[in-house]
């Protein structure tokens, strides 16, 4: 689960309440709901957002939440934010789970598809066989070098203050860059005319299209500018001359690093498995100190910083106690040094997930005494002559004298919970001495938002589930305790 999932839990349980309410009020919330997702992953928005049309009981209250998301993603100036429109249109509308307000609205629906599905940020650009001014072919974009698609028409008013601006950016030699200039009309003369006040692009039609490059980049209007990365990836589309300068900016820059990428996650997830379960937090110390001895040791502080940042997104995704235990010492002698970590890069993507996980590392450690709360939860026990197995109702933490004694922080829509829920009737029933108190995060946020803020504020609940193991006296004895 992510970060945000009980500010989601509060969202979605809200909208089982709006079939009897006007719906300018869940509009309200979920305008809100746009803004706290704004930055995230398009995966991530992808998934926050199907799971508030799962949420909703009633069928209105359902088409009016996906249409209120799929209009805001599909006016939306960010740029990715299509994507998710996209997404909703197609797993929503066009699929028949919810129904648009007309045939028409569905018609449109099909066509914003289509006509942008194989063109989104992070896909590989389609490639085209166009037409150079000799006739010769051409396979556009190149590879190895950032290309830029221009497409654009002689008599379009817009392309005529935007193409001034892009040949001023090109006449600057600031950026590596190849622009395929793309007549999108069918006049060779006009087009032979444009030209000449157009320099040091690759010229290029297809007036039949029979390269299709209307479907495959949605050209519908122009201009309609795109950028691709050397290795054949869409990195920016519906640019203008100003958004392509900032993103070659960012694109170019040598202190911009992509920390977490999936490949250096696995590598490191195949170098820790040589530990088995023995891994101790020295190992972990030892494998860092070993990283940094290969790099920063040896005057490489670009390797350095690559390598120690994915080791600290490594940790922070591991929920296992060892890891987590690691993570304040590795934190503290390699990520807490201001004149290697010095950009606003550095600040954003380690810096400060660094003190966040130092936060939460802080908060009921091993060998504290759980915080002295009263908390609403079902307790599960083996069930005895004078007992049944479960009682639900308020709970102070410190008097559930188990031995051992389990909390496990859960939600309702997580399928890692409910995973590990299915396991405890097997503890319960292995350990007559044992207790396990179950604190359902999705009701307490709906029901009390102050005793979940104080829990939040009390435990590592970023992701769930999170199991604390408690003696008898209430004395933290393990944290991210894996049941399964």
């Amino acid at each position: 689960m992510r970060k945000l999932v009980l500010a989601l839990a509060a969202l979605s349980a809200s909208l089982l309440a709006y079939s009897q309410q006007p719906y300018p009020e869940l509009g309200a919330k979920l305008d809100q709901y746009f803004l706290a997702l704004a930055g995230e992953p398009v995966t991530v928005q992808n998934e926050e957002c199907d799971f508030l049309i799962e949420s909703c009981q009633d069928s209105l209250v359902k088409q009016y939440t996906a249409l209120k998301i799929y209009d805001h993603y599909l006016k939306s100036k960010i740029m990715g934010d299509d994507a998710v429109a996209v997404h909703v249109a197609r797993k929503w509308f066009l699929s028949g789970a919810v129904k648009m307000k007309s045939e028409e609205d569905a018609f449109h629906a099909q066509l914003f598809v289509q006509f942008n599905e194989n063109s989104l940020i992070g896909n590989p650009a389609p490639v085209l066989t166009l037409f150079s001014p000799d006739s010769s072919t051409m396979r556009i974009p190149a590879r190895d070098t950032y290309s830029v698609l221009y497409f654009y028409d002689t008599g379009c008013a817009t392309c005529t203050k935007e193409t001034p601006r892009l040949q001023k950016l090109i006449d600057s030699g600031k950026f590596p860059v190849t622009v395929y200039a793309i007549y999108v009309g069918a006049s060779a003369d006009e087009w032979a005319a444009y030209r000449e006040k157009f320099t040091d692009v690759t010229h290029l039609w297809d007036p039949e299209v029979s390269s299709d490059w209307q479907l495959l980049y949605g050209v519908l209007q122009t201009p309609r500018m795109f950028l691709v990365n050397p290795t054949g990836q869409i990195v920016g589309r519906g640019l203008d001359t100003p958004a392509l300068e900032i993103l070659l900016n960012r694109e170019l820059s040598k202190e911009e690093y992509v920390y977490g990428e999936s490949g250096e996650m696995e590598r490191l997830a195949q170098l820790f498995q040589v530990y088995g379960d023995t891994l101790k937090v020295s190992d972990v110390m030892s494998v860092a100190d070993y990283m940094a001895a290969r790099t920063f040791g040896e005057g490489d502080v670009n390797a350095y910083k690559q390598t120690m940042g994915d080791l600290l997104y490594y940790l922070f995704s591991q929920r296992t106690e060892i890891y987590r235990d690691a993570s304040v010492p590795f934190i503290q002698k390699y990520i807490e040094q201001p004149e290697i970590w010095s950009t606003e890069a550095d600040k954003a993507q380690i810096t400060s997930l660094g003190e966040l996980m130092v936060t939460l590392a802080s908060r009921t450690p091993v060998g504290s005494q759980v915080p002295d709360l009263t908390v609403p939860g079902t307790l599960r026990r083996k069930p005895g002559l004078f007992c049944k197995g479960a009682k639900t109702g308020d709970f102070r933490l410190r008097k559930l004298k188990g031995n051992p004694a389990y909390l496990i922080f859960y939600t309702a829509s997580c399928q890692a919970c409910q995973e590990l829920l299915a396991t405890v009737d097997r503890i319960v029933e292995k350990d007559r001495k044992a207790r396990v108190l179950l604190i359902d995060m999705d009701a307490l946020f709906n029901q009390n938002q102050a005793k979940a803020n104080e829990l939040l504020d009390n435990f590592d609940l970023s992701v769930l589930p999170f199991v604390l193991q408690l003696d008898r006296k209430g004395i933290v004895r393990h944290r991210y305790v894996q049941l399964i």
